[in-house]
């Protein structure tokens, strides 16, 4: 490698690993800026396509972000009542639920003579009442934090001022979007420039292929998985449904918090096989469109991340930024991925591996 290039990269690797620490540090600060950043990038595509409908950028930038914060909006509207009342459903049939599970239970116990069926007894009748009232402890802790939250003065400025910084971050990034790159790529030496931009032409393609196309498809999941699981009378089917398809945005993890729990639900809720096998026909057509019809046409062929890969990058992503790190997680793990094979790449052509 030619000195002045070596020299480039230890300066670039130094200031990378700056940049990281100060962003951790500086976390809640900056995840408006972060969550402006990537919404700004995603809808890029259709800003440039509404350019080519002989509109101007900034038209198509405000109009756009209209559509997208109204659309929001009534999604919210909609949403919020359905998960509320789903809730109180299976609030008031867990005591049914619970009564099902002792009664299963019961014979079994019962039957089991070296144990002390009236100690076990007690013990599950304590574990159950606890697990009846989980639901009002969750709802109360969850508006107790909200409540905290909300009556902290710097926390309530906080949450102001990131309702404020998003969308105003957004329709500036997305308006000088094409300028912010080119000014990006005129700060990087000319020897190099070509090379920079290409590794950053093969990142974006790889984003907008994988990551994009997987939110998409996500999407899509989760719609029909909700859409399926409430055809077949599941209990909290929109709250599954969401859950699994978003899930699946690590690989198989959609069905671990999706198909689990609705088979048991709609297993208590109607004892009987039949609407459980509806269940488990819904998460099998919805696999099978996945992987044979929706990822191939939004996707393509585009080769994704190892599956080991992902869960690793989100484990890691959600020990060092929370709930932050899981969405960034997979597009940070995508960008590393390309900046790997382009490493191996030149470390095979070095003297160092010839």
């Amino acid at each position: 490698m030619d000195p002045k290039n070596k020299k480039l990269l230890i300066a670039i690797l130094v200031s990378l690993g700056v940049a990281l620490v100060f962003l951790y540090l500086a976390r809640r600060v900056v995840t408006p800026f972060f969550i402006a950043f990537a919404l700004a990038y995603l809808l890029d595509p259709l800003v440039d396509r509404m350019e080519q409908w002989k509109l101007s950028r900034t038209l198509a930038v405000i109009l756009l972000l209209t559509l997208f914060f109204l659309v929001t909006l009534a999604g919210t509207a909609v949403l919020v009542p359905l998960f509320r009342v789903q809730i109180e459903h299976l609030a008031e049939n867990i005591p049914n639920y619970l009564q099902t599970l002792q009664d299963w239970w019961r014979p079994l116990i019962e039957n089991i003579a070296w144990l002390e069926p009236g100690k076990i007894q007690s013990v599950a009748q304590e574990e159950l009442k606890k697990m009846g009232e989980l639901p009002m402890k969750i709802l109360g802790n969850v508006t107790e934090f909200l409540w905290s939250s909300l009556s902290s003065l710097f926390n309530a400025i906080l949450v102001a001022v990131n309702i404020f910084i998003i969308p105003v971050a957004m329709f500036y990034l997305l308006r000088d979007f094409d300028l912010i790159n080119a000014k990006v790529a005129k700060m990087v030496p000319p020897r190099i420039r070509e090379q920079f931009v290409d590794i950053f032409k093969e990142i974006d393609r790889v984003l907008s292929r994988f990551v994009r196309g997987q939110l998409m498809v996500a999407t899509l999941m989760a719609g029909l998985y909700s859409a399926g699981l409430f055809a077949c009378g599941t209990p909290m089917s929109l709250f599954i449904g969401i859950l699994a398809g978003y899930a699946n945005l690590v690989p198989y993890l959609g069905l671990v918090f999706g198909l689990v729990p609705a088979v048991l639900l709609t297993f208590l809720q109607y004892q009987e096989w039949g609407p459980v096998l509806g269940v488990v026909a819904v998460f099998g057509v919805v696999q099978m469109l996945e992987g044979m019809v929706i990822t191939p046409r939004v996707v393509g062929n585009q080769v994704g991340l190892h599956p080991v890969a992902i869960m690793l990058a989100v484990l890691v992503g959600a020990e060092l930024f929370g709930l932050l790190g899981v969405f960034l997680a997979v597009p940070a793990a995508a960008v590393i991925n390309v900046l790997m094979r382009r490493g191996i790449g030149w470390y095979k052509k070095s003297p160092a591996y010839t």
